[in-house]
């Protein structure tokens, strides 16, 4: 393979020290390719995925993340104390099933927490200090070392009891990336085609799909308009969330998967386990 790098020279003499950072620069990027043979080594992380129910996830890998934290149906046997070590804690918007104990853990690990304005001024009011609240709107990315976290659209609503009373704020769905593994958690939303734009933008490896409802609730969701949103989004692994254990929720959704033909490995969770993704 033959690299050929030519840059006109000029004779001015503000010109010539740039001239020189750009040759130098892409010098070294031709080189890099020569010897990686035309391509450049991936940053390959292993992450690992524990699933405490419903959409609460831990995600383990250059830091620890734990989503929606809402652990009160005591599908685990876990309480707001067991999560020390905890770096970050994503909640995609106030409803009880998704903020569930994010203020306690916030203020027994000094976690910080990413979520939308709202949800913020409602946990600060709720004794979580103001150093520990980072807030995000769409579009907006947030990186610690490797770790890149994105906050993109979702079609759902963001509404709950305040300390003065009803507050309504933006939900989020969360791109998180580590090197060159990806996860996408949709959060709660209906089906909108952006989804399928995020897919090209962002080439996600795994997803977090809602096909399913809350106890008492409505499916924002189904399990067939998961399955093609999934579809849309060309991950190779998918790991259905948001539904009450002991629901069809899960099956409709891997035979809708099926059904689409797509090349996609259904990865189902019950509360506790464990799923590891490799680099």
């Amino acid at each position: 393979m033959t690299y050929v790098v030519r840059l006109q020279r000029v004779n001015a003499w503000y010109i010539k020290p740039v001239v020189r950072v750009i040759e130098t620069a892409i010098g070294r990027f031709a080189q890099t390719l020569i010897t990686t043979g035309g391509s450049r080594t991936p940053i390959m992380s292993n992450v690992t995925i524990d699933y405490h129910g419903l959409s609460a996830f831990s995600v383990d890998a250059t830091q620890t993340v734990l989503v929606d934290p809402w652990l009160e149906p005591n599908w685990i046997a876990a309480e707001p104390t067991n999560f020390e070590g905890t770096d970050y804690i994503l909640v995609t918007h106030g409803a009880h099933d998704h903020l569930g104990s994010t203020a306690e853990i916030a203020i027994g690990t000094d976690a910080t927490v990413i979520t939308e304005p709202a949800v913020a001024d409602h946990l600060s009011d709720h004794g979580v200090p103001q150093d520990q609240l980072q807030t995000m709107v769409w579009g907006n990315a947030f990186a610690d070392g490797e770790m890149i976290i994105r906050a993109l659209e979702t079609r759902h609503i963001s509404y709950f009891e305040g300390t003065d009373g009803p507050v309504s704020g933006t939900p989020l769905s969360f791109l998180l990336e580590f090197g060159e593994q990806s996860l996408y958690y949709l959060g709660d939303t209906a089906i909108f085609r952006d989804l399928e734009l995020f897919g090209e933008l962002y080439s996600p490896n795994t997803a977090l799909v809602p096909v399913g409802s809350a106890p008492g609730a409505l499916a924002p969701l189904p399990p067939e308009e998961a399955a093609l949103a999934t579809e849309w989004l060309g991950v190779k692994k998918v790991v259905p969330v948001h539904y009450v254990p002991g629901s069809d929720a899960p099956e409709r959704f891997s035979d809708a998967v099926a059904e689409r033909g797509l090349a996609v490995t259904v990865e189902t969770l019950k509360p506790g386990d464990q799923l590891t993704l490799d680099g």
